[in-house]
């Protein structure tokens, strides 16, 4: 017997473009990857205020110390600040992830039954 999935012809490249372009998003792999960049980012740039020095080191940076509890212009807290820049990044990601999903299911939901009922009315007539 074969499968709704088995049926469908995937030699044309614009069935493989349309496939590839409603594909769903992985939430954790999206979550990882932006937390990833958004945790180096801070860690790096409290790395480079370091490196860089100067008497008031990093006055606008030092600001995220009001959000991330522990964080610092410094060695240690540029540690701190790559866990919490990985914790909000990974969340930021995933719901990111998880509207597109939602959305995209709820618009091809639309698109199917608006295009049923055309299909209805049509044959009604």
């Amino acid at each position: 017997m074969l499968t709704r999935e088995a049926s469908i012809d995937l030699t044309s490249p614009v069935d493989k473009a349309i496939i590839l372009a409603f594909a769903k998003v992985d939430k954790t792999a999206l979550g990882i990857a932006v937390g990833a960049v958004s945790g180096l980012a801070i860690f790096l740039a409290t790395i480079l205020l370091l490196i860089k020095g100067g008497d008031p080191i990093g006055p606008n940076l030092a600001l995220l110390g009001q959000f991330f509890f522990g964080y610092t212009v410094t060695f240690k807290g540029s540690l701190a600040g790559l866990i919490y820049g990985f914790i909000l990044g990974f969340i930021l990601g995933w719901v990111t992830a998880f509207l597109r999903n939602f959305l995209l299911n709820a618009y091809l939901i639309m698109v199917k039954t608006r295009a049923n009922l055309n299909s209805y009315f049509e044959s009604i007539d």
